[in-house]
């Protein structure tokens, strides 16, 4: 039974799920800011890169390929828009990121989106955490869609997408992406719609709240 404010929201979501859209419509309905693709420019900046080469590592993992082209050190300079020599680790990239994700959460109220939020803020009684799902096809029709993609283009991309979220969470935090108990509420997008889940979420929050000055 919650009895502590929710002050914290974190929003996990399967590629095309609408993640975002929630992260956003929450947003709005609390009036609470959203950590989502600013973290990328927030992760750029301590690091000094540009926002281009963050975003090329975000929320990704190294490939078997990538790690035995840096033990060789094999330059695979089609992956930066830095020099080789200079560009920065997955590691350096998740550390940063993840240090970017707890100083924001320093001043609540805050929603943050992906990057293992859920397991970061795993034990704080005044966190909800949400996980987005839909089914296959109507993640790949969102984002063939969204992106102007054939359905075989949308499908893999898909696929590498939900692949690296998995291996993100479970090389940095040990934790599978996919279980349940990692979350307070799963919100399946393709049954009950963004608008719908934000006011539920919303109400629960507000509850929170109340229950909390009882």
């Amino acid at each position: 039974m919650q009895t502590t404010s929710i002050r914290l929201i974190t929003v996990s979501r399967e590629f095309g799920a609408g993640g975002s859209e929630l992260a956003g419509d929450l947003a709005s309905r609390l009036g609470w800011p959203v950590l989502d693709h600013d973290i990328v420019h927030r992760v750029a900046e301590r690091l000094r890169l540009d926002d281009g080469t963050v975003e090329a590592f975000d929320e990704h993992t190294p490939s078997l390929l990538a790690r035995i082209a840096t033990v060789l050190i094999v330059p695979q300079p089609y992956m930066y828009s830095v020099p080789v020599e200079d560009a920065p680790s997955h590691d350096a990239i998740a550390e940063a990121t993840r240090r970017v994700i707890t100083e924001a959460a320093a001043s609540l109220p805050v929603i943050v989106v992906g990057h293992g939020a859920q397991c970061i803020f795993a034990d704080r009684s005044d966190a909800m955490h949400i996980r987005v799902v839909a089914p296959l096809n109507a993640r790949l029709q969102r984002i063939a869609t969204r992106m102007n993609l054939d359905p075989s283009a949308a499908a893999a991309l898909v696929r590498r997408a939900d692949e690296d979220r998995q291996s993100y969470v479970q090389r940095y935090f040990h934790r599978d992406w996919r279980n349940p108990l990692l979350y307070d509420l799963q919100v399946n997008t393709g049954r009950v719609g963004v608008a719908d889940a934000g006011a539920m979420v919303a109400e629960f929050v507000g509850r929170s709240v109340g229950h909390e000055h009882v």
